[in-house]
C-alpha cells in the first residue's frame, strides 16, 4: 500500500506537468490557427492518460482502506476532471476549424486543471504540497 501511496502522490507532479505543457502548446495553436494535429494532440492525449491513471491509483487506494471524510469532495472532483477532459477532447477532435478545436481542447485541459486543484484542496493540500498523507485534523 505505500508503493501505492506514493505512486500517487509522486504522479501528481506530471498530471500537472503534463497539464502545463498541453495549455502552453493549445494556447500557441490557438493563437496560429494551426490544425488540432501532432503536439496539440498529443500532450492532450498525455494529460488525459494521466490523469485516467491517477485516478485509478487514488481509487485503488480507498479500495485497499485509505478513507477519510475529505475524501469524498476529493474523489468526486478528481472523477469529474477525468471525465471532462477526455469528453471535450473528443469534441474539439471533430471540429473542422484548428482554432475552435484548440480553444475547445484548452476549455477541457483549464477545466479539467482547476477540478484537480479543488480536488486537492478539498483534502488540504496545495498542488506542489509535502506528502499529501492526510493532516491529524483530516483523520478526524
Amino acid at each position: 500500500m505505500t508503493i501505492l501511496f506514493h505512486a500517487h502522490s509522486g504522479l501528481r507532479y506530471l498530471v500537472l506537468l503534463a497539464a502545463v505543457a498541453a495549455i502552453v502548446v493549445l494556447i500557441m495553436g490557438y493563437v496560429r490557427g494551426r490544425a488540432y494535429a501532432g503536439p496539440s494532440r498529443g500532450l492532450t492525449a498525455a494529460f488525459t492518460g494521466l490523469l485516467h491513471l491517477q485516478v485509478l491509483l487514488g481509487i485503488a487506494l480507498v479500495l485497499t482502506g485509505i478513507w477519510y471524510g475529505a475524501l469524498m469532495g476529493h474523489l468526486t472532483m478528481m472523477i469529474a476532471a477525468a471525465i471532462v477532459m477526455p469528453a471535450l477532447s473528443a469534441y474539439a477532435k471533430k471540429q473542422p476549424d484548428g482554432k475552435k478545436a484548440h480553444g475547445v481542447a484548452l476549455a477541457g485541459v483549464v477545466l479539467a486543471l482547476l477540478l484537480i486543484l479543488g480536488g486537492i484542496m478539498s483534502i488540504g493540500r496545495g498542488p506542489l504540497g509535502t506528502s499529501g498523507r492526510p493532516s491529524a485534523s483530516a483523520e478526524r
